[in-house]
């Protein structure tokens, strides 16, 4: 209890009257760090995960947490997610997916509290730490996990599996135990079960080594990231299309190399990118790269990387005038053959016999045309952004006010010819952007 007391205190700074959401999963880690909390008297309240995939298994840790929760007399915060089916969408595994759902829930729901905790452990540490070295995640990785990031502290990161189970056996606290735990398909099942015991052979206090090295590590990232992030703001710059990295800057580093891997990290890129790049200096300008997050453009002078776009298939029908009034200023006019009408290509000006219901709000697609007002005929929109010199970048900006098959509008460039104001126009809509 008291090397329990001690670690929270360093998380806390010793601060009196907080509050504390626990997130017990039902193992033996969790009850116990619940226990222990309670135990020591302090202001808790429980949050648990239903990630329904293990079945029956997974409603009856559930139960478990909920009677666990009663027993201390701590208000519970209970989620149901469908794990499998939000997965399919998102592109992660489902040991990341469960990750996120957890975590953005315990943000969601940790708003009134002043901590939220977990109970990872130091085999935990040492198992993370291990993956790490196997996926190649840099400096950053050999941290493992850190005791505390912003309100969620971890103050069980000092004792070990054996030492809490031991705990759990001598006060009588039970807890469930997860059947999956035993698949060795798992990775991190396969270090725990077989590769760190193996190491153990060779080090007996392997787990506190590793927590040791950590520690170190950990410091040592931290004055590395201070140095990064100074010479990075020398380097890159946020615009409107996206953060610019400044390509000669770069190149007069004679640590380029190591910048622009964790330039590129921060956005998701693999390292392959880097290194493709430093051993191709001159890459041609508009290669374009993607990963899971961003795209990089490569201009002559510099990086452009922002933002992917999702992919938007789908038509904003628009079927009257009011509905047009929710994407744009619209305004009636009387048309006057006096006046001339200015090329403003913020502004649609369509004859009111012309701009026929329903129309669509798309994305441009490849092989669009029109007939460009003012133009000499036909021209794909293609052509039209390579002569205006429209970014990769704008490109997926780019919105088309659609009649039928004909594009009315490239919204904000340029109109079509065919939906001028001629003489035979008595009304005419003014569209704007708003």
């Amino acid at each position: 209890m008291e090397r329990f007391r001690t670690a929270l205190e360093e998380l806390t700074g010793g601060a009196d009257g907080c509050r504390y959401l626990l997130a017990v999963s039902g193992g033996a880690d969790s009850t116990v760090m619940a226990h222990l909390f309670h135990a020591a008297g302090l202001d808790i309240a429980i949050a648990h995960c239903n990630f329904h995939l293990r079945g029956e298994d997974s409603n009856h840790d559930m139960r478990f947490v909920q009677q666990l929760a009663e027993q201390l007399n701590a208000p519970l915060f209970l989620r149901e997610f469908d794990t499998i089916g939000i997965r399919k969408n998102s592109g992660l595994s489902i040991e990341m997916t469960a990750r996120k759902l957890r975590y953005d829930w315990f943000d969601e729901i940790g708003q009134e509290f002043d901590f939220i905790v977990t109970a990872h452990q130091a085999n935990d540490v040492a198992e993370t730490l291990l993956l790490n070295l196997c996926r190649g995640t840099g400096l950053k990785g050999l941290a493992s996990i850190p005791p505390k990031n912003g309100k969620i502290i971890r103050p069980m990161l000092d004792f070990t599996a054996v030492e809490i189970r031991e705990y759990a056996r001598r006060h009588k606290i039970p807890f469930v135990i997860d059947c999956t735990n035993a698949d060795e398909s798992i990775k991190r099942n396969r270090l725990r079960n077989t590769v760190i015991p193996q190491l153990a052979d060779l080090n007996p206090n392997i787990i506190h080594t590793f927590s040791q090295n950590c520690n170190i590590f950990r410091q040592q990232y931290a004055f590395y990231r201070k140095q990064m992030d100074e010479i990075m703001d020398k380097i890159r710059v946020s615009t409107e299309l996206g953060d610019q990295i400044n390509i000669h800057a770069l190149d007069e580093h004679p640590c380029k190399s190591l910048i622009l891997y964790e330039l590129l990290n921060e956005y998701g890129f693999a390292a392959e990118v880097a290194e493709e790049m430093v051993r191709n200096p001159q890459i041609q300008s508009g290669i374009r790269y993607l990963s899971p997050t961003h795209t990089l453009l490569v201009n002559r002078d510099h990086l452009l990387v922002r933002p992917n776009k999702l992919e938007q298939d789908e038509e904003i029908v628009i079927h009257s005038v009011e509905e047009l009034q929710n994407h744009f200023r619209v305004e009636c006019c009387t048309a006057e053959e006096s006046v001339r009408y200015p090329k403003d290509n913020h502004t649609l000006f369509i004859p009111e016999e012309k701009l026929v219901f329903p129309l669509t709000l798309r994305h441009w697609h490849h092989g669009d045309f029109f007939y460009p007002l003012g133009g000499k005929g036909k021209q794909k929109l293609s052509d039209f952004f390579t002569d205006h010199k429209i970014s990769i970048f704008q490109k997926q900006e780019v919105m088309l006010l659609c009649s039928g098959n004909d594009i009315i509008w490239i919204v904000g460039l340029r109109s079509d010819e065919r939906y001028k104001i001629d003489c035979n126009s008595h009304y005419y809509y003014k569209i704007k952007l708003k």
